[in-house]
Parts: C-alpha cells; sequence; structure tokens
C-alpha cells in the first residue's frame, strides 16, 4: 500500500496548456441581441411595476392607459440609456485592450485578445438600443408594456395583503377604531411590499442567466 501511495505521489503530470482548451464559439449575433433585448425588458417591467405599487399605495390618482404609456416610455428611455452607455464602456475597453499583451488574470482584465471579442459587444449593445428606441416609439407596445407591469404589481400587492390577512384576521374588529387605524395599516403594507419586492429582486438576480452579460 505505502509503496502504490509513494509512487501516486512521484507521478509528473502534465502542466497546464490553455491552448489546448476547445475554442469557444459565441453564439449568433442576432441571438445574442434578442437575449439582451429580453433581459431589458424585464428589467424595465420590474422597474415600472415598482413605481405602480408606489402609486397605488400613495393612492394619488386613477390608472391612465395615456399617463402609464409615458411612464413605460420613460423607463425604456434609460434602458436605451444604459445600453448606450454599456456599449461605449465597451468601446473603450476595446482600446485600452488593443494596447495591452499577454493573458488575462480575471474576467475584466481584458487584453488584445481581447479586443474582437469586445467589438462584438460594443456592437450588441448597441443594436440593443436602437430596438428598445423602436419599441419606445410603438404606441401600442408601450400600452401593453405598462399594462403587464401593472398586473404584476397588483399580483404582488394581492400577495402581500393575503398573507396580512392570513395573519391578523381572526383578530380584527370592525369598529370606527379600525378605520381610524387605516393610515397605519397602509404603512405597514407598503414595508411588507417593500421586503416583498426585495426578496423577490433578489431571487431573480439569483437566477439571472444573463446576469455577467447585461451591465
Amino acid at each position: 500500500m505505502f509503496g502504490w501511495f509513494t509512487r501516486r505521489r512521484g507521478r509528473r503530470f502534465k502542466p497546464f496548456d490553455r491552448d489546448a482548451l476547445p475554442e469557444v464559439v459565441p453564439p449568433p449575433f442576432e441571438d445574442m441581441v434578442d437575449e439582451g433585448v429580453m433581459l431589458a425588458e424585464s428589467a424595465g417591467r420590474m422597474r415600472l411595476k415598482n413605481r405602480f405599487i408606489v402609486q397605488f399605495l400613495r393612492g394619488d390618482e386613477a390608472w391612465d392607459d395615456a399617463r402609464a404609456a409615458v411612464a413605460a416610455g420613460e423607463v425604456l428611455e434609460s434602458l436605451v440609456q444604459e445600453s448606450d452607455e454599456a456599449a461605449e464602456l465597451s468601446a473603450e475597453n476595446r482600446e485600452l485592450a488593443s494596447n495591452r499583451d499577454g493573458r488575462s488574470e480575471h474576467q475584466h482584465d481584458y487584453h488584445r485578445a481581447d479586443a474582437l471579442n469586445l467589438r462584438r459587444r460594443e456592437k450588441v449593445y448597441a443594436a440593443i438600443a436602437k430596438q428598445l428606441w423602436r419599441k419606445r416609439a410603438d404606441p401600442d407596445y408601450l400600452v401593453d408594456f405598462a399594462t403587464r407591469s401593472r398586473d404584476a404589481a397588483w399580483e404582488e400587492i394581492a400577495e402581500v395583503i393575503e398573507q396580512r390577512l392570513d395573519r391578523e384576521w381572526p383578530d380584527i374588529p370592525i369598529d370606527a377604531e379600525y378605520e381610524l387605524a387605516r393610515p397605519e395599516r397602509m404603512r405597514e403594507l407598503a414595508e411588507d411590499l417593500e421586503l416583498a419586492m426585495r426578496r423577490a429582486d433578489q431571487k431573480r438576480e439569483a437566477q439571472n442567466p444573463f446576469a455577467d452579460y447585461w451591465g
């Protein structure tokens, strides 16, 4: 046994050869753009949903398709700006990488060999921004975008209300004191919703397959 162990320890292993790794073939350009747009739309609906939740809790104004479409347009405009900024950052990294030889030591340590991939990334982000800007100019799309965000907001509010009712309904007396305590209940509901939104955002971020692709 000990002789076998000694022989095992004495074996020489070949050094790691990075060039022997199989070539990583990037997905088609169109697929990358479609995935980026899909991710941007998902992030945008989440932002708009959170905005609607705040408006619902304040009770400032009734739902209006026109105002909701304007809000959707604002969210999409912010996504376009973020995509443009990501394209500019990729271009800046490409310029820096083109003057650096050697191998990358970590994900964002770019060198000359990364220039082609950074140029591809720059073009993808620019194409994403272009598609989002085109969608922003479509009134029907904006209404649909806002409606889906509104429905998601109501679902989240309803879930939190149901949870509170399950906990508290047996002990709620419906009387004048109950009505006077309405502002406090709304404040507590808002706190519950804020916590629920944070947990949902953290869960979505942990499960996001494009976490390293977008941003």
